[in-house]
């Protein structure tokens, strides 16, 4: 049986650890190796040292094409002094950057150093820089800091990169999936015991899911089916068919079909999507996405356009499901009947417990407002 797959998404960011080496006793070198230090401890980084952080990244971007300037915030004495001139170089090309988030990903004190408070720290630094051609490229880097200094003016420097990032374009795109029908355009009226709900369709997108929708609908295999699986704000789910030999019936194509996943289309609230077992296994299980909300998680590990991450936000959705599952159309009217399918009491696998709500018929009409 098919499913809309569930995903729980575990992030973590691999961030080198550095063999603990003994220090040097000779003579101090006019450059100095960060990455050989003696780690000591590790702890939770206090306020304080989270907003030094935050003000120093917020300081390399603003100071990134200013050299007397940079030069301060730079620790000439790194072995990665001249890999991290080149690094703010790259940013530098940039017209504009908006800093997204500077934090400690790890805080550590070193031993025999004479640096005031020997502070050592690996931060992620994730922010948005928007080219010349208007592109907004999101880049997230780890880079590594050193507090140094005496008692009156301990600040932080940059001694080198320890991972870049090769960056992801997430310019805005045009938000089509949202908009209202256009006059003459073919929609869906899909009828329910609940009521109506019109949607369109985008064949130029998802040709295959749409042109295998329409075809099971207009032979009326939909008809009298029930939403078999409903989970209030997530999805309402149907398209569970079986043969009178009691074998689940394949798509119009004989078999599984290949997934279409498009930059354009996103699994916002209405979006009608494509139920399936893993990568290229559509057939005839088809959902519908009543979230009302997003979760911030999600969108924090998505590589979305900008004012798609937006809209999510806006009007909820479920982002872990793009690029997993193919959107093939949008409710344009009638959420308020997918909400009323979704509040369906259900059992503990989210089949609704007495009189399920059913599809009636999918009709395909032409709009004229």
């Amino acid at each position: 049986m098919k499913k809309l797959v569930s995903f729980l998404v575990v992030a973590s960011m691999a961030i080198p650890l550095f063999s603990p080496v003994a220090v040097q006793q000779a003579a101090a070198s006019t450059t100095h190796n960060y990455r050989t230090e003696v780690q000591t401890h590790q702890f939770r980084p206090h306020g304080g040292d989270k907003q030094e952080v935050a003000d120093f990244a917020q300081a390399l971007v603003k100071h990134r094409t200013n050299p007397a300037e940079l030069d301060k915030l730079l620790a000439k004495d790194s072995l990665n002094y001249y890999a991290m001139q080149e690094y703010v170089k790259t940013l530098a090309q940039f017209q504009k950057i908006e800093v997204v988030e500077a934090v400690p990903q790890k805080l550590y004190t070193v031993e025999k150093e004479d640096a005031y408070n020997s502070y050592r720290s690996i931060v992620k630094f994730k922010y948005i820089g928007y080219t010349a051609d208007n592109k907004a490229i999101e880049k997230t880097d780890l880079i590594g800091l050193v507090k140094r200094g005496n008692k009156d003016g301990a600040v932080w420097q940059a001694w080198g990169t320890v991972w870049q990032d090769t960056g992801i374009d997430v310019s805005n795109v045009k938000l089509f999936q949202l908009e209202k029908p256009r006059k003459g355009e073919e929609i869906v009226v899909m009828t329910t015991d609940a009521g109506v709900i019109k949607l369109r369709l985008f064949p130029d997108k998802a040709p295959k899911a749409v042109e295998n929708f329409k075809g099971l609908a207009k032979k009326g295999v939909y008809n009298n089916m029930i939403f078999h699986r409903v989970i209030n704000d997530f999805m309402i789910q149907a398209g569970e068919l079986t043969g009178p030999d009691g074998k689940e019936l394949p798509s119009i194509y004989g078999k599984d079909f290949a997934d279409e996943f498009n930059h354009d289309l996103f699994n916002f609230r209405g979006a009608l999507s494509m139920g399936n077992a893993g990568p290229n296994t559509n057939s005839t299980h088809f959902y519908i996405v009543q979230s009302p909300n997003v979760d911030q998680e999600y969108l924090d590990l998505s590589a979305l356009p900008l004012n798609a991450e937006a809209k999510y936000k806006e009007i909820g959705g479920r982002a872990y499901l793009d690029n997993r599952h193919t959107v093939f159309g949008q409710v344009f009217e009638g959420m308020e009947v997918v909400d009323k399918i979704a509040a369906q009491k259900t059992d503990e696998n989210a089949k609704p417990l007495t009189n399920p709500v059913k599809v009636k018929k999918i009709e395909f009409v032409i709009y004229n407002p």
